[in-house]
């Protein structure tokens, strides 16, 4: 079967609770409204994108223990296709506990690193990647990332990549990138400037097509070659900012699935991450089409802005 779009990457099962501020050294807080659900950027990403209605699937390792059991199942219910994940046995699945603070919906996360060993260039099906329209990549497995990388690159597939933070790995994909998508830690730690147009300029020089930077609660710019523009985010209440970026991600790409135009496209994705913060967990609120639409029809002022208008 082919799909819309492959996500290669990493998965995890996330622990979220609530407390009303977070505790200093020998203190104690009580937890409300713990959840637990998939979680991970490209993991994540592909719910999205299942949610808004395209076919994904996802290439990634686990263990067979109860993490993993969990995370196949939080994919699955989602209509995501899993047949290409691996299972290694006796090892331990990657987990998480975050704790999101009431007031602001911004958290604090722990977590166990799977001891899975590293995705092998053998256990990555080619075909799958060759006959999709998006490949989507963290950069956390390096060596199968650039493999995969340059499989979609020969055979015209778009690449997209999401650079959470600052990695070899995630570095070695700028160049082979369509769409570099940056969090704000990524371009400040890449380029130690506070000012991510210089980070993304930088990126467009080492051979990125398209950089995009997001700002979090200040939105986000997308930069080309040619220009530069500054996407404010939407207005809402946020009561859990897990996940925000993946689902950018994944919506960011349904919209280069429809070919949209950039800030068209970014606009999207712009509304689609800011109505996952409305409950807690990285995937609860995530919306689907209609969703997404009705919430752009009552706020059609928030558009992309040339970046030299922007104060």
């Amino acid at each position: 079967m082919n799909y819309d779009v492959v996500g290669l990457g990493q998965c995890c099962i996330d622990y979220l609770g609530v407390v009303e501020q977070y505790p200093g050294i020998n203190e104690k807080e009580e937890v409300n409204d713990l959840t637990v659900q998939g979680g991970g950027p490209v993991a994540t990403a592909m719910v999205t994108l299942s949610r808004l209605g395209a076919s994904t699937t996802f290439i990634g390792k686990i263990s067979d223990d109860y993490f993993g059991s969990l995370i196949k199942d939080s994919l699955t219910s989602e209509f995501v296709n899993i047949d290409h994940i691996i299972v290694e046995k006796d090892k331990r699945s990657q987990f998480a506990f975050i704790v999101i603070e009431k007031e602001t919906g911004k958290r604090t996360v722990l977590w166990s690193r799977a001891t899975v060993t590293p995705l092998r260039l053998e256990e990555i099906n080619r075909g799958v990647i060759n006959t999709a329209k998006v490949l989507l990549l963290d950069g956390l497995m390096k060596e199968s990332s650039m493999a995969a990388a340059e499989y979609a690159r020969e055979a015209g597939v778009t690449i997209v990549v999401d650079a959470g933070s600052m990695r070899e790995g995630t570095l070695a994909l700028v160049n082979l990138s369509d769409y570099f998508i940056a969090s704000e830690d990524f371009a400040r730690q890449f380029s130690h400037d506070n000012d991510p147009k210089v980070a993304a300029m930088e990126l467009i020089g080492l051979g990125a097509k398209i950089v995009i930077v997001t700002l979090g609660e200040k939105g986000s710019i997308s930069v080309t070659s040619e220009e530069c523009f500054y996407q404010p985010a939407f207005n809402v209440r946020a009561v859990d900012t897990t996940g925000c970026g993946d689902v950018f991600h994944g919506a960011f790409i349904f919209g280069l699935l429809q070919k949209w135009d950039l800030n068209e496209t970014i606009r999207f994705a712009s509304a689609t991450a800011a109505l996952k913060c409305s409950e807690i967990g990285g995937r609860t609120a995530i919306p689907d089409l209609r969703e997404v639409e009705v919430f752009l029809e009552n706020d059609n002022d928030n558009w992309p802005t040339s970046l030299e208008n922007v104060s």
